[in-house]
């Protein structure tokens, strides 16, 4: 099926790729190499899955930079809550799961150039995966129910083309709240979209599992956990270059 080109926010140069590439890890290679830089936005022409990476040449610290994660996560949440019906339900899956009404429907990606945390990093890339056309395809009924698509949840008026322009629109808006206003307004929209923020779930990191109520952020983007006796731990991020193990907060 053919698919029109999105018309990206003018302030944005858009660069397609073809299937074998994926989008995130083309904006990866080539901004290492100086090749991408600030406001180059890599998209993939699949009809499959919405799939961009955005790279931006930070001016803070490495530490303020790993916002950036937060802040596409409330993009793509924005951009879906707009385009999908009213109830609709998007969350994260601790640390990269997008869901959709409980089921897997897609991720997103980051990553940064070298750097100490008190170090202004040469580029950081956010990306995101958003499957569109349903994966149950020749499947049975019920079979494989934690995963889902946008299809599945709202039929098939949606596509590749819709998101992709929506999505690059929000994530400039989220970006001009926080260059205006800081990460305070991020924050308090991200924290209640992660899974586990108002019941306990299971959270796995470093292929440990721990019951728990997400209580919020570190100031270094890491998930603080209230467990089911009491205490707390801190769940990293690996993307970020942040320990997997859960680790006690003393």
């Amino acid at each position: 099926m053919h698919l029109p080109d999105p018309d990206f926010p003018p302030i944005l140069t858009a660069y397609p790729v073809k299937a074998p590439a994926h989008a995130f890890e083309t904006a990866c290679r080539r901004a290492a190499a100086g090749e991408l830089g600030a406001a180059d936005l890599v998209w993939a022409r699949s009809t499959e899955r919405a799939e961009l990476a955005l790279v931006l040449e930070p001016e803070v610290a490495r530490t303020q930079a790993l916002q950036m994660k937060p802040l596409l996560f409330v993009a793509v949440a924005d951009c879906i809550g707009g385009l999908m019906p009213p109830k609709t339900a998007v969350h994260l899956r601790w640390p990269d799961t997008i869901l959709l009404n409980g089921a897997a429907a897609g991720d997103f990606q980051f990553a940064i150039a070298p750097s100490a945390a008190a170090e202004v990093p040469g580029w950081l890339v956010i990306g995101a995966r958003i499957q569109v056309t349903s994966p149950h395809v020749g499947r049975e009924p019920g079979e494989a129910s934690d995963i889902t698509s946008i299809h599945d949840e709202c039929g098939i008026s949606l596509n590749r083309t819709e998101i992709l322009r929506s999505l690059s629109a929000h994530i400039l808006s989220w970006l001009h709240v926080w260059q205006d206003d800081g990460f305070r307004p991020v924050s308090d929209r991200f924290v209640p979209l992660i899974e586990g923020y108002e019941n306990d779930v299971e959270l796995r990191a470093g292929g440990k599992a721990v019951g728990g109520r997400v209580l919020g952020l570190t100031e270094e983007m890491q998930l603080l956990v209230k467990l089911a006796d009491g205490g707390t731990v801190v769940l990293g991020d690996p993307s970020m270059g942040e320990p997997t193990d859960l680790d006690a907060v003393k």
